[in-house]
């Protein structure tokens, strides 16, 4: 999820719109924010890459590419669980 400052923005290093641009997202930019939802459908891509990279139909580069997109997806999710902003809970 995109929450644009284009301050902050990669997309627009050098342009001068004023609206993010989806399709040139980098994954380091500020402006992403991520869900504790997101982070779970991050996890279970991951799965889903490792599934297929498990398959014996799957040549071994393309299982090694797969593999490691998973752990990249992995490592996106447990960032977000690490460093995640959390609401106060009122102590009784």
């Amino acid at each position: 999820m995109c929450v644009y400052n284009r301050d902050r923005a990669l997309c627009h290093r050098l342009d001068v719109t004023d609206a993010p641009s989806l399709d040139r997202c980098q994954p380091s930019c500020a402006n992403i924010a991520r869900t504790d939802r997101h982070a779970d459908e991050l996890v279970q891509r991951a799965q889903m890459l490792e599934k297929q990279a498990a398959s014996e139909a799957v040549p071994r580069p393309l299982a090694d590419r797969l593999t490691r997109r998973a752990d990249h997806l992995r490592d996106l999710a447990d960032r977000h669980n690490n460093d995640r902003i959390r609401s106060q809970e009122p102590t009784p």
